[in-house]
């Protein structure tokens, strides 16, 4: 029975996806926007994956809060012909497409963007899921009573072991509203809020990000240059189901280029807070594990 609802509950979502892709092939309309609004979304893409795009945003169109313009994140070495066709539209639909160099991987979701928007807050989003309608909304309602914090969807919570600090030490319970700033772990592909100003300016050091993080690790990054900031974090908690996000069926070219393991993912969170200098933070706010 529980193998079949996966199947049905795939099967769903790959119609939903296909509802999408068929509607952006046939309306041309631009992508709607917001002139007074002081946050922009931006997502981050790569060949393997981009023909999921068209998709993607034309669900973000439903949108009931909507930002300032629409960003896509491509390394230059992805495309050495220029853009597919199918990003040339969405371009034509008013998709800012920003190029950038020396591809940073999976932090080019975030970190190209708020270098070229620095006073401007940003929501990020991924490339392989389709949104419901008001997940940005309730982010933007959130920052209006939470000036100046960071906030997401769905997180999780760090804790200590006996005094030790690993990336796998995390409370048994999901964060919500009333964990703590420090233990918020966001799970990033749900969407989360980064206000202007929000993150350490260390973490624009691209020499830095290919030696800690050469690929997956988006969220260790932006966790620990956000804690290094003193920047509040909000968990909101958000239930995860098919009303908040829901995952394109993945095949063998859209899974994550990136795929390390647990060592090497506890790796890169270890030099990641010793890069921002926060062990010592971490050690004295996080709590101890429940036994």
């Amino acid at each position: 029975m529980r193998s079949l609802i996966k199947h049905l509950v795939k099967l769903r979502n790959y119609s939903v996806f296909k509802k999408y892709d068929f509607l952006a092939k046939i309306i041309t309309k631009k992508l709607p926007v917001d002139e007074n609004a002081n946050f922009v979304v931006s997502i981050a893409s790569y060949p393997k994956r981009d023909h999921l795009l068209p998709a993607v945003f034309q669900a973000l169109t439903k949108q009931t809060v909507v930002p300032k313009n629409w960003i896509l994140v491509l390394s230059n070495e992805d495309y050495p012909n220029g853009l597919p066709t199918h990003l040339k539209i969405l371009q034509r639909k008013g998709l800012e497409v920003l190029w950038v160099y020396d591809n940073p991987y999976a932090v080019k979701k975030l970190i190209p963007t708020i270098e070229k928007y620095p006073d401007l807050a940003v929501i990020t989003f991924d490339d392989e899921l389709i949104y419901g309608v008001r997940i940005i909304e309730k982010l933007i309602d959130a920052s209006r009573q939470n000036k100046d914090a960071i906030i997401g969807h769905v997180g999780q919570k760090f804790v200590k072991i006996n005094g030790v600090l690993n990336f796998k030490f995390r409370s048994s319970k999901a964060a919500d509203l009333s964990t703590p700033s420090g233990q918020v772990y966001f799970l990033g592909g749900s969407g989360t809020y980064y206000p202007a100003y929000s993150l350490d300016e260390r973490v624009c050091d691209i020499k830095a990000i290919h030696r800690i993080v050469p690929g997956r690790g988006s969220d260790i990054w932006f966790w620990a240059a956000a804690v290094a900031k003193g920047t509040k974090q909000i968990c909101l908690g958000s239930k995860t189901n098919s009303s908040l996000y829901f995952p394109i069926p993945s095949s063998k070219e859209t899974k994550p280029l990136d795929t390390p393991g647990a060592d090497v993912m506890k790796s890169r969170f270890q030099l990641a807070i010793d890069y921002f200098g926060i062990r010592e933070k971490l050690l004295e706010i996080l709590p101890e594990k429940d036994k």
